[in-house]
């Protein structure tokens, strides 16, 4: 009788520190979820924001046939497509990191939702396609750079890949985000950017934009 209320007792305490354990687990998984969630939105808003100027400014460029960095309306085209695409970088390295630290440092149950930490693995072509277009535009600091044949055909086709990214980015106007959505844009967008390699024939962002065509180092 007393070894089987002893039995009891012990089933007891450790149901309860079960139950502690659980619910430490699920507060510190809902913090996390919490910090994501405020995190995920401002980041699509600072992506999508990116792709809608970068949009702009490469169309400013070929119309004018240059590149401009002067203060005026049209101006610091170079500085301000350098900090976008330097911010979207910044942003895909930076999600790609808070989930590896998430994925080896924290418990499953403490883990957040995967709707919320999708990542884009090393064999995605977007943060090297980031990379490539940024080098084009990198410490431009003249007034104003004409541009070359080889240079403008090049941002050309920068243009083409923005307009299959502003295809996922959707109606500028609209002004409803869903943290949710965060793991299928990024999806989204890798999956525009390898069509449209796979359109030039070529099987890397390297093949086909190996020199970075940076007027800076051309003149």
């Amino acid at each position: 009788m007393r070894l089987k209320k002893r039995f009891l007792i012990v089933g007891c305490l450790g149901f309860a520190v079960l139950l502690v354990l659980t619910y430490s687990f699920y507060k510190e998984k809902r913090i996390y979820e919490e910090y994501l969630t405020m995190n995920v939105r401002q980041d699509m808003v600072d992506m999508k924001s990116a792709i809608l100027n970068n949009e702009s400014y490469f169309k400013r460029i070929l119309e004018k046939e240059k590149i401009t960095n002067e203060m005026i309306e049209d101006g610091e085209q170079a500085r301000q497509l350098s900090y976008n695409l330097m911010n979207m970088i910044q942003i895909i390295n930076k999600n790609n990191l808070m989930n590896q630290s998430f994925n080896e440092e924290m418990t499953v149950l403490a883990r957040p939702a995967k709707s919320l930490t999708d990542k884009l693995d090393r064999s995605d072509t977007l943060p090297l396609t980031l990379q490539r277009m940024l080098i084009t535009f990198d410490r431009l600091d003249a007034t104003n750079y004409p541009l070359t044949p080889e240079l403008k055909a090049r941002i050309m086709e920068y243009q083409q890949l923005n307009n299959r990214w502003l295809k996922v980015v959707g109606d500028p106007e609209s002004t409803e985000i869903n943290e949710k959505d965060w793991p299928q844009f990024l999806n989204d967008l890798e999956n525009e950017n390898r069509v449209y390699f796979q359109e030039q024939s070529v099987n890397h962002v390297d093949e086909v934009w190996r020199d970075s065509l940076n007027p800076r180092y051309e003149w």
